[in-house]
């Protein structure tokens, strides 16, 4: 008495996310019945395609390009391909040689164009012993003294005389050293 054996159940499962073949053959087929059908006849699918703006957005943009001269031309596909995921070009890799010289060149245009706006020229910030040169000639060529600012004079880091600032004297090894005023 055996039992009757069950048939094995077989199931095909088609992913509805994966992207259609373009060698599957389904394009042709439509295209043949559509080619078979009379022109009163209704087929399987005669909903109208939908109009698709990204793609039309980027064929108007394409034939604008194409118009383009050729500098244009090739900024304006990079700037479209960038948008669409590529990668910028990398900036132009100069010698430390020639890029010194292109920036004292762009230094001194801008130099020129200042003087034709403002009719002066732009002072160069100065190193400090330049500056205080300058003062001493000044205040020899006016005779009138400058009076300069206060050096602040170095404090330890235990020292008492003008304020506390949290903790007083320092400890080593646990204990605490204060040094005493001085008067």
């Amino acid at each position: 008495m055996s039992k009757p054996k069950k048939e094995v159940e077989v199931v095909v499962f088609n992913n509805p996310w994966k992207g259609k073949d373009k060698n599957s053959g389904s394009g042709i087929k439509e295209d043949n019945q559509k080619a078979n059908l009379k022109p009163g006849q209704a087929g399987p699918s005669t909903a109208r395609p939908m109009f698709d703006q990204k793609k039309a957005k980027y064929d108007i943009r394409k034939l604008g390009i194409h118009g383009m001269d050729r500098s244009n031309k090739q900024n304006a596909m990079a700037d479209l391909l960038i948008e669409l995921g590529a990668d910028p070009p990398r900036n132009k890799v100069y010698h430390i040689k020639e890029y010194q010289q292109m920036a004292k060149k762009k230094r001194e245009e801008e130099e020129k164009l200042q003087i034709m706006t403002d009719g002066k020229k732009k002072k160069k910030p100065m190193a400090k012993k330049k500056r205080e040169e300058e003062e001493k000639l000044q205040i020899m060529t006016d005779g009138k003294k400058k009076k300069k600012p206060k050096e602040k004079r170095k404090r330890d880091k235990d020292d008492l005389l003008n304020y506390v600032d949290g903790q007083t004297g320092f400890y080593k090894d646990g204990v605490q050293f204060v040094k005493k005023k001085k008067r």
